[in-house]
């Protein structure tokens, strides 16, 4: 998808996207629970309506940057003044997120900051997700 229609189908939600037009993302190999996405990012600095938007927008107060989290596991930041705070804003997310034990298996997230075109799917992921209500 391309970021501008990621950008447009965000802005439906209740949050004000920043004046920045610097983006990355990170693409895991697995699914979310987008519930537990929001339990581990802070549930004030998240909008998460799955009616609305099949993702998690995630507005942390450093660096300045959008954040939205697919349940595919795409994570990808909108909305950056700078570069290097679009690279904070996904590594941070990625930290919390494998911290908390979101994560699973030893391989890094691919990165890019190559944001003609992101992995971000809007449909539901069709896979088990990973999440706090896991047995595993």
């Amino acid at each position: 998808m391309s970021l501008e229609e990621l950008r447009s189908r965000v802005s439906e939600l209740p949050i004000t996207l920043l004046d920045g037009r610097e983006a990355a993302y990170a693409s895991v190999d697995q699914a979310f629970s987008l519930g537990s996405v929001v339990i581990a990012l802070d549930e004030e600095d998240c909008v998460y309506d799955e009616e609305t938007f099949p993702g998690v927008a995630y507005q942390p107060d450093s660096p300045l940057a959008t954040v939205v989290v697919s349940g595919d596991g795409t994570i990808v930041a909108l909305d950056a003044r700078e570069q290097a705070d679009a690279e904070a804003a996904v590594s941070q997310v990625v930290d919390k997120l494998d911290g908390l034990g979101l994560l699973v298996g030893d391989s890094s997230p691919e990165r890019s900051t190559d944001t003609r075109t992101v992995p971000f799917a809007l449909d539901a992921p069709a896979v088990e997700t990973l999440g706090y209500d896991d047995d595993s």
